[in-house]
C-alpha cells in the first residue's frame, strides 16, 4: 500500500476514534509508519488531511450508493436501494460514516465529483417525476426525506446510541422512505 494511502486510513481512524481536533499529526504518522517528510510531502497541514480523507470517505460512499440505485428499473426499487445501500455502507465503514456525521470542510460541497454525484441524482429523480411516480420536490427535501431516518439511526448507532445494527432496521427504513417520497396515487 502506497504512504499516501496508509496516511488517508490512520488518519480516517484518528479522526473518527478521537475527532479532527483531538487527533494530532504524530499519531497518524506513527500509525501509518510514514515519516514526518512523507507527511508533509503528501499533505501540507492537518486541515488538509482532514479534507482528504472527508472527500475519500464521501466518494467511497457515493460510489457505493450510486452503484446500488443506479440499474433500479423502477423508482420504488431504487428509493430502497438507495436505504439500503446507506444503511450497509455504514455498517461496513465505521470509520469514515463517523467522519461523514463530522463537519464537512469547506470546499467539498462545490467539490467536482461532489456536483457530478448530484447532478446524477437529480436527473435520477427527475426521470422518475416525470413519470408520475415520485413527488415533485426540491433535491435537497429529497435528500432529507430518503436518507434523514437512515441518517439518524447511523449517527445514533455509530455514537454507541444503539445497538440493532443499520441493516437490520433497513426493510422498514426503507418503506418509510418510500412511503414518504411516492406520489399520490402510487402504492
Amino acid at each position: 500500500m502506497k504512504i499516501r494511502d496508509r496516511l488517508l486510513l490512520a488518519a480516517e481512524r484518528q479522526f473518527a476514534e478521537h475527532g479532527v481536533l483531538d487527533a494530532t499529526l504524530n499519531d497518524i504518522r506513527a500509525a501509518a509508519e510514514a515519516s514526518v517528510g512523507a507527511l508533509y510531502h503528501h499533505f501540507p497541514d492537518k486541515a488538509d488531511l482532514y479534507r482528504q480523507v472527508w472527500v475519500h470517505a464521501l466518494t467511497d460512499y457515493q460510489q457505493h450508493f450510486h452503484n446500488a440505485v443506479a440499474d433500479c428499473a423502477d423508482a420504488q426499487a431504487g428509493v430502497v436501494a438507495g436505504v439500503h445501500a446507506h444503511l450497509h455502507w455504514v455498517k461496513e465503514n465505521q470509520y469514515r460514516a463517523t467522519v461523514l456525521t463530522a463537519a464537512r470542510p469547506p470546499g467539498v460541497r462545490e467539490s467536482e465529483g461532489n456536483l457530478e454525484f448530484f447532478t446524477w441524482i437529480r436527473r435520477w429523480w427527475r426521470t422518475h417525476v416525470a413519470y408520475g411516480t415520485v413527488r415533485d420536490l426540491e433535491l435537497d427535501l429529497v435528500y432529507a426525506l430518503w436518507l434523514g431516518a437512515a441518517q439518524e439511526y447511523s449517527r445514533q448507532w455509530l455514537g454507541g446510541n444503539i445497538r440493532t445494527a443499520p441493516t437490520d432496521v433497513a426493510p422498514e427504513l426503507a418503506a418509510a422512505a418510500w412511503a414518504t417520497l411516492r406520489a399520490e396515487g402510487v402504492e
